[in-house]
């Protein structure tokens, strides 16, 4: 069966035509790694600065850790594998704080209150 999980467009680190390369959360316990994932599953998300990621309970998601300097940040330095289990704990808040876009018309939010009309006279000099 399919899932799907809404992540921030800002842990997006690199896209190709097959797949991207996602950040995952600084407030997880994989602070510092990434993952790639096919672009055929990368869709539209909530809103317009999340995207939706599909996966299965089958997957398992390889974690890379790159180097940060200035020689080695495209050699892998750590690899670790994880579950979906994991992986939605690691997203489970982003996902949550993700909220769809509400429409807000404006003619239901704002109704002006019905007036009574006073009966005004009108002095006949003026109606001449």
């Amino acid at each position: 069966m399919w899932k799907n999980i809404n992540i921030s467009k800002n842990n997006i680190d690199y896209e190709t035509a097959k797949a991207v390369l996602i950040k995952m959360p600084n407030k997880s316990d994989y602070k510092g790694y990434c993952f790639w994932h096919s672009s055929k599953l990368v869709r539209k998300g909530r809103n317009k600065n999340s995207i939706s990621i599909g996966y299965t309970n089958d997957f398992t998601f390889k974690l890379i850790k790159y180097g940060n300097g200035k020689y080695n940040k495209y050699d892998i330095i750590k690899e670790i594998e994880i579950s979906v289990e994991e992986f939605e704990k690691a997203f489970e808040v982003m996902n949550e704080n993700i909220k769809e876009k509400t429409f807000k018309n404006e003619y239901e939010t704002y109704k002006p209150q019905h007036m009574e009309v006073e009966k005004v006279e009108i002095e006949q000099e003026l109606l001449d």
